[in-house]
């Protein structure tokens, strides 16, 4: 079955157009429920309730408030709204390229592959190639269903993928959190650690060995209740000690792993000490002989 387009977009870089059309690049699999009437397992429904007319409120008497102060709102109306909202729909400007390092992963939000229609598909190949080469990811703003989003686009695989990104305003400040700032690491225990993160590094990123346990064990418990059999409790794993030792934990996690927590320091070669004096002084010892 093909993949249905989410919204359609027009790249605009410099004076070039480029018509392209989003689609999904990630599905969320996270294990959700539905909530129940425990006597006969209905789904339940959701019911607007103002608890200042202690009464149940139909939806068409909802109205939109925005709070400007704690308790104190204004509302809209949805032409109110209207007037606000970009109208540039499908508008993706590019504003500016530059490395893909000097951008944080902290604003990355959503993931969308990029395709091309049949008749821009060289100024797609293009753009894909000149990024690709120039190791350059595009920053730009993408109107969509009338909302402006701060987007990034880079090459990805054979085409390009754009990533909605948070706005700097936000990004939350890790202020105050506590990040070891006054503590004093010691050469060794560096040292340790490094062989540790060496020991553990891999060339490449391989997604595939890692899986969620915990949907895979729902997903298997619901099967064994459609058919009647128990559920098996998975065992509690041990609870971690807190280190006391630095050393010895990152010794005992070399260990571990089968690499030698220090290598042993080889003794030097003694140098061979030459007699005091020189050669000279050895033959001005020796006895004369007598004539």
């Amino acid at each position: 079955m093909a993949a249905r387009p989410i919204a359609n977009g027009v790249i605009s870089f410099g004076l070039v157009s480029i018509p392209v059309r989003l689609f999904a690049a990630t599905r969320s699999k996270s294990v959700s429920f539905r909530l129940l009437h425990a006597k006969d397992k209905s789904r339940i429904q959701q019911k607007f309730y103002c608890p200042v007319d202690d009464a149940i409120v139909e939806r068409s008497e909802l109205v939109r408030g925005f709070e400007v102060d704690k308790g104190v709102f204004v509302t809209f109306t949805d032409e109110e709204l209207e007037k606000l909202e970009a109208h540039d729909d499908h508008a993706l400007d590019i504003k500016e390229f530059v490395p893909l390092a000097e951008v944080d992963p902290v604003y990355f939000d959503t993931a969308y592959h990029l395709g091309c229609e049949p008749e821009s598909a060289r100024a797609y190949r293009l753009l894909a190639q000149a990024m690709h080469e120039s190791k350059r990811v595009a920053l730009g703003t993408f109107t969509m269903r009338n909302k402006e989003y701060l987007v990034l686009l880079r090459p990805y695989e054979k085409g390009l993928m754009l990533h909605t990104m948070y706005f700097a305003d936000e990004i939350v400040a890790a202020a105050d959190i506590g990040r070891g700032e006054d503590a004093k690491v010691g050469e060794r225990e560096l040292a340790l650690a490094k062989r540790l993160v060496d020991d553990l590094t891999e060339n490449k990123f391989h997604p595939e060995k890692y899986r969620d346990s915990y949907r895979e064990r729902v997903i298997e418990a619901a099967r064994k209740k459609v058919q009647g059999e128990e559920m098996v409790e998975v065992p509690a794993e041990q609870r971690r000690a807190k280190v006391i030792d630095l050393m010895s934990a990152l010794k005992a996690s070399l260990a571990r792993r089968g690499a030698p927590a220090e290598e042993e320091p080889q003794p030097k070669p003694r140098e061979k000490r030459a007699a005091v004096g020189g050669p000279a002084r050895a033959r001005a010892a020796r006895p004369r002989k007598t004539r």
